[in-house]
C-alpha cells in the first residue's frame, strides 16, 4: 500500500489540513486527517468492483506492450519472458490482496 501526505479541506474539522491518502494498486482506499483523525474509507467490495472492471483493459495494454516489445527487440524479449510469466501472476495476487484487505 502507497501512503502519500497533501493538503485539503477536511469533511468533518471544514479546515484545509495535511491529509494521508492510502493507495490500494492504483485506488484511494483511505484518506486520514492530520488535525481531527477523521477518516474517510472506501468499502472493500467497491474497491474490488473497480479493480475487476479495469482488469480487462489491463490485460489488452499488457498485450499491446508485449507485441511492440516483441517487435523491437526480439532476444530481449523472450529472454525476459520466463521471468514475466513467473511475476505476473504474483503481482496481480499482491494487488488484489491490497483490494480486498
Amino acid at each position: 500500500m502507497i501512503a502519500c501526505q497533501t493538503e485539503l479541506e477536511c469533511l468533518y474539522c471544514g479546515r484545509p489540513t495535511v491529509h494521508t491518502v492510502f493507495y490500494a494498486s492504483l485506488y484511494i482506499k483511505r484518506i486520514v486527517c492530520h488535525r481531527c483523525a477523521h477518516v474517510v474509507e472506501k468499502p472493500a467490495a467497491v474497491l474490488l468492483r473497480q479493480y475487476c472492471r479495469d482488469l480487462p483493459w489491463r490485460a489488452t495494454a499488457l498485450a499491446r506492450r508485449l507485441k511492440h516489445e516483441a517487435q523491437a527487440d526480439p532476444l530481449l524479449f523472450v529472454s525476459s519472458l520466463p521471468r514475466r510469466v513467473v511475476n505476473k501472476p504474483i503481482e496481480l495476487s499482491r494487488e488484489l490482496a491490497e483490494v480486498c484487505l
